[in-house]
């Protein structure tokens, strides 16, 4: 690439070659390698049918499931007739035991009366064993572990379950993860996991998510983490234009220190959302914590807000600072 007047100006032929490389490392079984081609052609805009189905061939094979689903569901959504891209679509699901949600797309295609013989003998096949799987229940012991652990009081036992599940079916235990997000006694980040987890699965349920005394009905399928965190994301820019510059390390703490912040607050936002006053808190708590010299009057004065009020929120900060660390 050449840089000209600050627009970047592409070689010719920039997306074919990442393609060609990408195709070659995929042949080679370096998939992380092929991947990072991929993506990079992608991100110059090159979208065709083959390299999309490569890349959800590389997350396949790196065993990123989750996100080959998602990929492999689009997909079929552009090709409702690829007979193959739907076998790897259902194969995905069985990897990933949504065994429901394999159920309902086998009825979906069968259908269609284009389907080849052989596809139709099966889908009929993998329908009756996807059934045979849905109606499977996680046994009762299995359950009362789960139960068991998440009501201990070991944070890193609560997070290795959590991280668990994401390859399991939580339909069974959907009701134990429901009381998890309303019990104050568990911690917000653990709370988030959970969250992130019924998101990932496709949750359709209304659930109530409880945090530092307040309650959020929320339908985890239906929730944009990217929208739900745009105040966060422009205090960060902001920030960013503020002190990076002036002191890249004393940024990062605060960086740090707001990352986890609004993990922990996940779904709910920053309060008050007051930018300015937020980024003046976020100075300051980056300060105390590498043991600089810093009033909160001094950086009020530099965000022009008020010293008081910068230190209620660098007292939330601090507070969750505190929690986030077990």
């Amino acid at each position: 690439m050449e840089r000209k007047n600050e627009k970047i100006i592409l070689f010719p032929h920039t997306k074919e070659r990442l393609v060609e490389e990408g195709i070659k490392a995929l042949q080679a079984k370096r998939y992380q390698e092929a991947l990072r081609f991929f993506h990079k052609a992608e991100q110059l805009g090159e979208h065709r049918f083959h390299v999309k189905l490569s890349i959800v061939v590389c997350f396949c094979e790196l065993g990123e499931f989750s996100e080959a689903e998602r990929r492999c569901r689009m997909l079929l959504q552009e090709n409702e007739e690829d007979a193959e891209i739907l076998q790897m679509y259902l194969s995905i699901l069985m990897q990933l035991r949504r065994y429901e949600q394999a159920e309902t797309v086998i009825r979906q295609a069968l259908h269609r009366r284009s389907l080849p013989a052989a596809v139709r003998e099966h889908l009929l096949r993998l329908l009756h064993f996807s059934r045979q799987m849905a109606e499977r229940r996680l046994p009762s012991a299995e359950q009362d572990g789960v139960q068991q652990l998440l009501s201990s009081s070991d944070i890193t036992e609560h997070m290795r379950v959590i991280k668990q599940l994401e390859n399991e079916d939580i339909t069974p235990i959907l009701f134990i993860l429901k009381q998890y997000l309303l019990d104050k006694a568990n911690n917000p980040i653990t709370k988030t996991m959970v969250l992130r987890l019924l998101t990932l699965k496709n949750v359709s349920d209304v659930v109530t998510v409880e945090k530092f005394g307040q309650t959020m009905d929320v339908i985890p399928a239906k929730l944009n983490e990217r929208s739900q965190t745009t105040f966060a994301l422009n205090v960060l820019q902001q920030l960013e234009n503020k002190l990076a510059s002036k002191n890249p390390s004393l940024y990062e703490v605060a960086v740090d220190i707001w990352l986890r912040y609004t993990y922990m607050l996940y779904p709910f936002s920053p309060a008050p959302a007051l930018l300015d006053e937020w980024m003046a808190a976020l100075h300051l708590a980056a300060c105390q914590f590498q043991g600089m010299p810093a009033t909160a009057e001094k950086i009020a004065r530099m965000y022009h807000v008020q010293a008081q009020d910068i230190d209620f929120l660098c007292q939330k900060l601090c507070e969750a600072e505190e929690i986030s660390y077990f």
